[in-house]
């Protein structure tokens, strides 16, 4: 009697219970169950996520094995475009990545932005998911709607063994790319696009890549572009310079750095501001004194 109530508890529980649901918890016998009973495993949620998608993001193997089995859309796309690929790659399950792959999952698919599994992976230095990208023959030269390849996603957050990877698989880097590793503070992989021909005044969205290493205040990067011949003086689309960026922010260090090398303090924005301005709007005393004793040793 007790066994009978029992399986009368689990199959009122399994009837209540939806595939999605069943997939969140992590509870394979469940999905077994609901996939018995002919649930539908291509059930989406608002965001036209489906179980399959929320198996991959999490790596569940065993659960992502049955919901192919039972005939789940490998390469549908959630209100945003992505699939199921995309998201065990953006999470770093190889295992699950090759499970899909071995599916017939879309190595190339794209989401709405354009971005790829492998420009997921490589944002997030899943280096072993890029390998079987890789394996795979994805599209390394794949472009988002901003022009970002999968090299760009690699070097923004400065993840090097993919960026050789990428670069050893064929994947072609841009000048620009530079700009995005040093706005990233990441000063090896500057280096290593400057030692492969990657130009240090390279401009990115009108802004060189001394600038954006100076605004995002990273001394190690600017000091390098600045002895690798990066222009002190050059300008962002508004007419700022790198010395303006560093007054503004107080960044005493950069200032006394770009003054060293040449920087202009007197160079004007499109709106008539110097470095002087900024470091006066900021109320900057320090880059303030710097800018006073520059021009005594002028006079």
């Amino acid at each position: 009697m007790h066994i009978v109530l029992a399986a009368w508890v689990v199959a009122a529980a399994v009837g209540q219970q939806s595939v999605s649901d069943a997939v969140m918890d992590g509870d394979a016998k469940t999905v077994a169950a609901l996939v018995a009973r002919g649930a539908d495993v291509n059930e989406k949620d608002t965001d036209g996520i489906t179980p399959l998608m929320q198996a991959a993001s999490a790596g569940r193997i065993e659960i992502l094995r049955l919901l192919l089995v039972a005939k789940a859309d490998v390469n549908a796309r959630n209100a945003g475009g992505a699939s199921a690929l995309t998201a065990a790659a953006f999470s770093g399950y190889a295992d699950a990545v090759q499970l899909l792959l071995a599916n017939q999952a879309d190595a190339d698919a794209r989401d709405q932005q354009g971005r790829t599994p492998l420009m997921a992976a490589a944002l997030n230095g899943h280096t072993e998911v890029v390998r079987v990208l890789l394996a795979k023959g994805a599209d390394t030269e794949a472009a988002d709607q901003g022009g970002g390849n999968s090299v760009t996603y690699a070097v923004a957050n400065g993840h090097a063994d993919i960026f050789e990877a990428l670069v050893k698989a064929g994947a072609k880097w841009k000048d620009e790319d530079l700009v995005v590793a040093a706005q990233g503070c990441h000063t090896d992989t500057v280096q290593t696009l400057a030692k492969m021909g990657a130009k240090v005044n390279a401009v990115r969205s009108g802004r060189p890549a001394l600038f954006m290493a100076v605004w995002s205040h990273c001394a190690d990067t600017a000091t390098f572009l600045v002895a690798s011949g990066a222009d002190v003086n050059a300008k962002s689309g508004d007419g700022r310079t790198a010395l303006m960026q560093a007054a503004g922010d107080g960044r005493a260090e950069l200032v006394q750095l770009l003054m060293d090398h040449g920087a202009d303090m007197d160079a004007k924005d499109e709106a008539g501001r110097t470095a002087w301005t900024y470091a006066a709007m900021g109320n900057q005393l320090e880059v303030a004194e710097i800018f006073k004793k520059a021009r005594e040793k002028k006079q």
